[in-house]
């Protein structure tokens, strides 16, 4: 089954929204006691330590440049993940700087160059593949390393998600690049994709169909993330209007993830003067190559260094380690 990229949109919804609403979030757990959950690790967690382990990463070594940067700061990181049976179909890192109300959303292309064994069969060096050999703490570990920031915390989504909070929405509009066709009778159910090109208010069900689209976009993936962080985008914008803790009840049913009750009340004095406009998206600076007879993306480390620093600069952070960068900064969009 074709799902690309679309438990992205829901994943950062969550978070988003998770960050602008905690104080919402906590009146539907401590209250509405029907509040469905569906997987908190360690949710039972509570005190000042725990909290204070939201910003840190016990593997991440802050002795590096980012690291120092990272000791001083109050910005956070959650990999967001969608998975597509054992590969992870979409990875994204989200970080949210507490201090400056702004937050960068990095999508990281699934034929990312990763290998990690010589013996490895060529596509198993795509970083789709780490999840089914290492699980999820495996993935968070090696997004650490390639992006080189602290990353512990991480949510999973459940792709189903999409059309119920499409639909609780109300409908997203999106600008529909060319009108996408595509049919595949074999899928399970069978897909059938015709939405005509131009601006128009999806559905849940058009928007399932709109980010399972894979075809026609000229640069391929690159192309395919474009139009999901626009999608996001305009979803974001149009949660703000909305009474959150509905969608955040919705949210909750779908995900598994390693950040808890504390972290995210944690949080509750950081949030005010947040706004959907202070988003940063991003696409992992590199390019598609071919390679060992597959495509791949690589990397391209530069521009990783230079995107970050520039992500960890704040008008509370003048560490002249963290000026002079060079390097391609990736896509971005504002």
């Amino acid at each position: 089954m074709i799902r690309h990229f679309l438990k992205i949109f829901f994943a950062s919804l969550v978070l988003i929204a998770v960050i602008l609403s905690v104080t919402a979030l906590g009146y539907i757990i401590i209250i509405d006691k029907d509040m469905v959950i569906g997987s908190i690790k360690g949710a039972e967690s509570s005190g000042k330590e725990e909290a204070a382990a939201f910003y840190e990463s016990s593997t991440f070594n802050y002795e590096s440049e980012i690291g120092r940067a990272a000791r001083n700061s109050k910005r956070f990181n959650v990999l967001l993940v969608g998975l597509e049976n054992s590969r992870s179909d979409t990875i994204m890192l989200a970080s949210y700087d507490t201090e400056n109300k702004t937050a960068d959303l990095i999508s990281i292309p699934r034929d990312t160059y990763c290998p990690r064994n010589a013996d490895d069969s060529p596509d198993l060096k795509k970083i789709n593949a780490v999840y089914g050999q290492e699980g999820i703490e495996g993935l968070t570990s090696t997004v650490q390393d390639l992006l080189g920031v602290p990353l512990e915390k991480y949510i999973i989504i459940d792709y189903e998600a999409l059309v119920a909070c499409v639909d609780l929405l109300g409908g997203v509009e999106v600008n529909v690049p060319f009108h996408m066709q595509y049919s595949d009778p074999y899928d399970d159910p069978p897909l059938h994709i015709d939405i005509p090109e131009g601006t128009q208010v999806l559905n849940g069900e058009q928007a399932l169909k709109y980010v399972r689209f894979r075809k026609g976009y000229s640069n391929q993936d690159l192309g395919r993330i474009q139009a999901q962080q626009d999608f996001l985008k305009s979803a974001l914008k149009k949660a703000l209007g909305l009474k959150l803790p509905s969608l955040i009840k919705e949210a909750y049913s779908y995900i598994e993830t390693n950040v808890t009750v504390t972290d995210l009340m944690s949080l509750s004095g950081d949030v005010i003067g947040f706004s959907a406009d202070k988003i940063s998206m991003n696409t992992l600076p590199g390019m598609e190559t071919p390679l060992e007879g597959l495509s791949f993306y690589i990397p391209d480390e530069d521009g990783i260094a230079s995107m970050v620093k520039d992500m960890y600069k704040s008008k509370n952070n003048t560490d002249d380690t963290l000026e002079g960068t060079t390097g391609d900064t990736g896509t971005k969009t504002n």
